[in-house]
C-alpha cells in the first residue's frame, strides 16, 4: 500500500496508550477463579490500507489507511453479576473533501456497550447500553470487506433492557430466545473522544430516537444439532417505533443461517446465507428494502479464504427501484505468534457506480 507511516502519531499514540492500560488491569484486583471482584477482557487490533483504485466516479477513487481498537472490559462482583464495557477507537468522520487520501485521520473514541448484567444458568438480564439482536452477517460474514455493505443494518449504540433464556434440547440444539426494549442513545454516551463525530440529536427523529422504550426485537439464535453438527441459525423482528410527524413505524425481520463441515484433506468450508427485509424504510411510507448476503469460507490450517457477496433493494414509494451490491474475495495467513494478514479484494454497485478497491488488512487479539 501506498503509506507507511502515521502523520497524526497523537491520535495513534493514543490509541495505543489506550490499549496498554486495558491490558495492565487484567488481573490487577483478585486472583483466582472463585475471587470477586476481578477484570477480565480482551482487546481486538486491527490495522487496514483500502485503495479504490478504479471508479466511474473518480472522487471515489482514494486510499484510506486506519486503525481500529476494540477493547471489551468485564468488572465481575461475583459470578452473577457484571459491568461490561466495550469502547471502540476508530474513524468516525467522513473526509472533509470527497475522495482525498487519508492516513489515520478522523480517528475517535467511543463508548459501544456500558452494561448490568445477571447472569446465572440458562437466564441473562441486562441493562444499559447495547446493540440489538438483529441480524448476524453484520458481524461474522469472512472476508476482509464481507461486513461491509451488511454493516448497515447492525444495530449498536441504543439505551436497553433485555432478557434471554436458553434452553438446551440435547439432540435437538440449544435455542435462545431473546426479548429486549430499547431506544437510541443520544446521551453524553454518544459522544467520542480525540475527534468528534455526527450525534444524532433526539429532535431529528426517526424510527427508533424516541427517548423512551416503546421499540422492542425478539429473536431466536440456536446451534448443537447432533444430526446436522455445525449448523446454527437466527431469526429476529423489530419493531422500530417512530414519533416524527407524518412517518410510519419501521418494521425488520431477518433470517439466517450457517454451515462448518470439512472436506478431505482437513479443510473446512463454512457457507452463510442471511436475508433482511425492511418495511416502511426509514420511516417512510410505502418504502421497503431488503438484503441478501452469501458467503463461503474456507480454512486450512493457519490460512484462510473467502468470497462473499450482499446485495441490496430499496424499493421507493413510487415503485421504483434502487440496487446496490458488493462482492469480495480475499485470504489470509495467522502467524504462530496470534497476527494475521489479509489480502482483499471487493467491487461495490451503487446506483450504476462501479468502484474497485484493493486492500490489507492487519489483526491481532489479546485476552487478560
Amino acid at each position: 500500500m501506498r503509506y507507511l507511516l502515521c502523520k497524526n502519531p497523537h491520535t495513534f499514540a493514543a490509541g495505543a496508550g489506550l490499549a496498554a492500560l486495558l491490558a495492565s488491569v487484567g488481573g490487577a484486583w483478585a486472583e483466582g477463579e472463585n475471587a470477586f471482584p476481578k477484570i477480565s477482557g480482551e482487546i481486538a487490533f486491527e490495522i487496514e490500507n483500502d485503495y479504490a483504485f478504479s471508479s466511474d466516479d473518480t472522487a471515489e477513487e482514494f486510499n484510506n489507511l486506519f486503525l481500529k481498537i476494540e477493547p471489551v472490559v468485564k468488572l465481575a462482583f461475583s459470578k452473577e453479576l457484571s459491568v461490561n464495557t466495550g469502547l471502540v477507537l476508530e474513524q468516525v468522520q467522513e473526509p472533509a473533501i470527497k475522495g482525498e487520501d487519508r492516513v489515520f485521520d478522523d480517528q475517535g473514541l467511543f463508548v459501544k456497550v456500558l452494561t448490568l448484567d445477571y447472569e446465572t444458568g440458562a437466564v441473562h438480564l441486562s441493562g444499559g447500553k447495547m446493540g440489538v439482536n438483529f441480524g448476524t452477517a453484520w458481524d461474522v460474514t469472512p472476508g476482509v470487506y464481507g461486513t461491509d455493505l451488511a454493516a448497515e443494518y447492525e444495530m449498536a449504540e441504543n439505551i436497553g433492557l433485555l432478557a434471554s433464556y436458553n434452553h438446551d434440547m440435547g439432540a435437538a440444539g440449544s435455542h435462545k430466545l431473546t426479548a429486549q426494549t430499547f431506544f437510541l442513545d443520544t446521551s453524553g454516551l454518544a459522544e467520542s473522544a480525540f475527534t468528534r463525530r455526527e450525534k444524532t440529536r433526539q429532535v431529528a427523529g426517526g424510527p427508533g430516537n424516541t427517548g423512551d422504550f416503546s421499540s422492542f426485537a425478539l429473536s431466536l439464535d440456536g446451534d448443537g444439532f447432533e444430526r446436522l453438527p455445525g449448523f446454527g441459525y437466527h431469526i429476529a423482528f423489530v419493531q422500530h417505533t417512530n414519533d416524527t410527524v407524518n412517518s410510519a413505524d419501521e418494521t425488520r425481520f431477518a433470517i439466517g443461517g450457517r454451515y462448518e463441515f470439512k472436506l478431505p484433506g482437513d479443510i473446512a468450508v463454512q457457507p452463510l446465507v442471511e436475508y433482511v427485509m425492511f418495511d416502511d424504510a426509514d420511516g417512510t411510507v410505502n418504502q421497503d428494502r431488503s438484503y441478501v448476503t452469501t458467503a463461503l469460507g474456507f480454512t486450512y490450517g493457519n490460512w484462510n479464504a473467502a468470497i462473499s457477496g450482499t446485495f441490496k433493494e430499496t424499493e421507493a414509494p413510487d415503485g421504483t427501484d434502487t440496487n446496490e451490491e458488493q462482492l469480495q474475495v480475499s485470504a489470509g495467513y495467522q502467524f504462530p505468534i496470534g497476527i494475521s494478514v489479509d489480502l482483499g479484494y471487493k467491487r461495490g454497485r451503487n446506483a450504476g457506480v462501479d468502484t474497485d478497491t484493493i486492500g490489507a488488512l492487519v489483526t491481532y487479539g489479546y485476552s487478560f
